[in-house]
């Protein structure tokens, strides 16, 4: 973030460095988080823009006609239900989860898990 006026004095106002948008700044009546908000979530720019975590993502979905693209949004508890169905139904060792592969594999496919 920048002072709108480009000056090095405590400022009232910062400009992104990455978008025009601006935010008071004043750490003792505004604070910073509304600074680490625009840079985390809303500016797209952002080189560490995360995005929101309610976004959901498109998914193909195959089916016999071709398929359809669906919108899912990861759920911790429907993911957790889905991986205690696989151990049973490919009668797996309840340690498999706590496997070093399956934790990497995991991390690379949904880092939320």
């Amino acid at each position: 973030m920048k002072n709108v006026d480009e000056s090095m004095r405590k400022p009232g106002r910062v400009k992104c460095k990455y978008c025009p948008q601006t935010y008071a700044n004043d750490s003792r009546s505004n604070g910073t988080s509304t600074m680490k908000g625009h840079v985390t979530l809303q500016c797209r720019k952002s080189p560490i823009y995360i995005g929101s975590k309610r976004q959901r993502q498109l998914s193909f979905e195959p089916s016999e006609k071709g398929g359809n693209l669906v919108a899912i949004a990861f759920e911790n508890k429907t993911s957790k239900l889905a991986c205690a169905r696989m151990v049973v139904h490919d009668e797996l060792s309840f340690s498999f989860v706590e496997n070093e592969g399956f934790r990497e594999f995991m991390r690379v496919t949904q880092p939320e898990f």
